[in-house]
């Protein structure tokens, strides 16, 4: 959060001065003064020095740079992710997902991380990551596991779920582990931080189909909104109002598409009991 809220004031502070500008004043490149104000994996932290001759250069002193100094150094700090191999991109997921008052999102393959047991995750990351050894296996099962235990643990945020019936009809890792991941599931639905809903097939067509899975985390400390994407190689964040808002709209529709809280859970129930008996 310190270097997206970062970001947004040095974005601020330049106002109307071109980027061009700015790199000549600070004997910099354009492309630094970018990452000062690009949040996110892509961006960067400027030096302490760096934001010394900043500061002066927008005539900023008082409360105000000290504020922004303060601002700089929660920025650099390490999240406890990063003692794992995590790539930024990832990693810069968990940092927004500790400090969001919010999410919600949607999945039409996968059960949520967050929702995961071990032996489900242990079989997602094999199959999807068939080459690496065992103990990188284990190492991001691992973050998985760590991510639930703070998420449980703390105040907020407050999650809305979303499943396609996929989800719990696949069998990943086999009969038995899912049918363990469904009781899982099954007894989170009673959490006050969770709301999960499956839209059954029998929608049909509904407003996600060309979206795998997606991501909305809502910050309200800095009043930011993030949107999420994953794919296998890489990772997008979009905060610009018009993304929020049709990824909003699409949510919104598959909130009315999905069953209730009561019929998600009886789905749930009778899926899992289908499983235990074969």
């Amino acid at each position: 959060m310190g270097r997206w809220q970062l970001a947004r004031e040095m974005r601020r502070l330049r106002g109307d001065r071109p980027v061009a500008e700015v790199a000549k004043a600070m004997r910099m490149t354009v492309a630094a003064v970018h990452r000062w104000e690009t949040a996110g994996p892509e961006g960067m932290v400027p030096s302490s020095g760096t934001m010394a001759r900043l500061l002066e250069y927008y005539a900023i002193d008082g409360e105000e740079a000290a504020w922004l100094r303060h601002l700089r150094e929660q920025a650099r700090k390490r999240g406890w992710w990063q003692s794992y191999t995590v790539d930024k991109y990832y990693g810069t997921m968990i940092g927004l997902e500790e400090t969001a008052s919010r999410i919600q999102l949607f999945g039409s393959q996968l059960v949520p991380g967050l929702l995961q047991t071990r032996e489900y995750a242990h079989a997602v990351v094999r199959a999807t990551c068939p080459d690496e050894s065992a103990d990188v296996i284990d190492q991001r099962v691992e973050v998985r596991m760590q991510r639930q235990k703070r998420w449980a643990s703390a105040e907020s945020p407050k999650l809305w779920a979303i499943v396609g019936e996929t989800v719990i009809r696949q069998r990943v890792g086999g009969t038995r582990v899912m049918a363990e991941q469904l009781t899982r599931m099954i007894e989170l639905a009673d959490s006050p931080k969770l709301h999960l809903q499956v839209i059954p097939y029998s929608v049909g067509g509904h407003a996600a189909l060309e979206a795998s899975a997606f991501q909305i985390l809502r910050l309200d400390e800095i009043d930011l909104s993030v949107i999420y994407l994953e794919s296998r190689r890489s990772s997008l964040y979009l905060e610009e109002q018009a993304d929020i808002d049709d990824y909003q709209n699409v949510f919104d529709h598959l909130r009315t598409a999905g069953l209730g809280t009561v019929q998600t859970r009886e789905l749930l129930v009778k899926v899992r009991d289908e499983m235990r008996k074969e």
